[in-house]
């Protein structure tokens, strides 16, 4: 595991719980002295710590920056302007932490046509609040970017493999995982995502999921 993902997740959930507790939209956005000194606070967290980790967070996508302008006064009286920065949790990050959304935005780029799968909704990535399993939450999300667009598979074994992805990924999300359900999905995922092109991927996932399920 990263040795920065814990300070990560921590800034992710700090967000995340003022976003779930303002009582007003424009009381979400915090600025970076206020995060700076609640998780040093909460979590000894310095100011290099908070800064190039929500840097990287920023970068991914997971939080979003606020801007707008604010008007003040100078002594002189003249009046001025300036960019006024804050910082909030995204829709990516609320995915991340929360169980999948009927209202997620579609994956960018997905291949995967279920218009003859009638009565499924295929709901997409990274609900993980165990850090322990964040690589192979990674791992999973790889495969499923190249199960949609992998041209191997039929759409109804795309499905299935969609299935128990999301299966092994439910259970990443648990802080004890049961691994009597991760082993029976992962021997299902085998099967239904056997092509060529996937043979790597599935190779890194099974080293992975050995760990839990051993």
């Amino acid at each position: 595991m990263n040795p920065d993902d814990e300070n990560r997740d921590h800034i992710l959930r700090f967000l995340y719980e003022r976003h779930k507790t303002a009582r007003g939209v424009s009381a979400i956005p915090l600025g970076i002295r206020d995060l700076q000194r609640d998780l040093k606070e909460r979590h000894g967290m310095s100011q290099q710590d908070v800064a190039h980790n929500l840097d990287y967070l920023l970068q991914v996508g997971w939080v979003r920056e606020v801007s707008k302008e604010r008007e003040f006064t100078t002594g002189g009286g003249m009046k001025l302007s300036r960019e006024q920065v804050k910082y909030k949790i995204s829709d990516v990050g609320l995915d991340h932490l929360e169980a999948a959304s009927a209202f997620k935005k579609p994956a960018t780029g997905s291949h995967l046509d279920i218009t003859n799968i009638k009565g499924v909704t295929i709901v997409g990535d990274g609900n993980v609040a165990n850090l322990e399993l964040t690589d192979l939450s990674r791992a999973l999300t790889e495969l499923e970017e190249a199960l949609l667009s992998s041209e191997d598979l039929e759409d109804a074994a795309k499905l299935d493999a969609l299935a128990d992805l999301a299966t092994l990924r439910d259970q990443a999300s648990k802080k004890a995982p049961d691994k009597t359900i991760m082993e029976r999905a992962w021997t299902s995922l085998q099967l239904a995502a056997n092509v060529a092109t996937l043979v790597d991927l599935i190779a890194k996932i099974g080293q992975l999921v050995s760990q839990y399920v051993t």
